[in-house]
C-alpha cells in the first residue's frame, strides 16, 4: 500500500488497486415482530428521592426520560411496536389502557406518572400477573409479541 505525506503531516494510506471481495457472511432479511409493551411503574414515595451522585433529578424522573427513550427507540426500529403504561402503588391500576404506537399518547402517559405523598410497604403484584397473562392471549391472537 503506498503512504503519502511528509514528517509535518500524517501518513494517509492511499486506495490499493487490489480488488477485495466481499465477506461471505451476511444477514439474512428478517421480519420484525410488532410488539405489544405493558409498562408497569412503582410509584412509592421512594421515587421522590433525588439520585445519588449525579444531578438533582428524582428517581421517578430518570425512570420517565428512560421510558421515553426506550419508546422512540423502539418505535425506530418498528413504528408497528405498541405501548400501554400502568403503574403500581398499593396494587396496579392502569394509566393507558389500550395499547398505542402514538408518540403522542406515550408521551402523555408518562406525563401523568406522579409519585405517591405516603409509602405503601408491600405492593399486591397478583393483579398485574393476571392482567399480563390476560393481555398476552390478546396480543398472541394478533400474531404480536407481548412484553411487560
Amino acid at each position: 500500500m503506498l503512504m503519502e505525506g511528509g514528517p509535518a503531516t500524517a501518513a494517509i494510506p492511499l486506495r490499493s488497486t487490489a480488488t477485495v471481495a466481499p465477506p461471505r457472511y451476511s444477514l439474512p432479511p428478517c421480519r420484525f415482530y410488532g410488539e405489544d409493551v405493558l409498562f408497569c411503574v412503582d410509584v412509592d414515595v421512594e421515587s421522590k428521592a433525588e439520585m445519588a451522585k449525579g444531578r438533582a433529578i428524582t428517581r421517578l424522573d430518570a425512570i420517565k426520560q428512560a421510558l421515553l427513550l426506550f419508546v422512540h427507540t423502539k418505535l425506530s426500529m418498528n413504528p408497528d411496536h405498541r405501548f400501554a403504561f400502568s403503574i403500581l402503588a398499593q396494587s396496579v391500576s392502569w394509566l393507558r389502557k389500550e395499547f398505542s404506537s402514538e408518540v403522542d399518547s406515550a408521551l402523555s402517559a408518562v406525563r401523568a406518572i406522579t409519585a405517591a405523598d405516603s409509602s405503601y410497604g408491600l405492593a399486591d403484584i397478583t393483579q398485574l400477573f393476571r392482567i399480563a397473562a390476560h393481555e398476552a392471549k390478546k396480543s398472541r391472537a394478533q400474531g404480536r409479541l407481548f412484553r411487560v
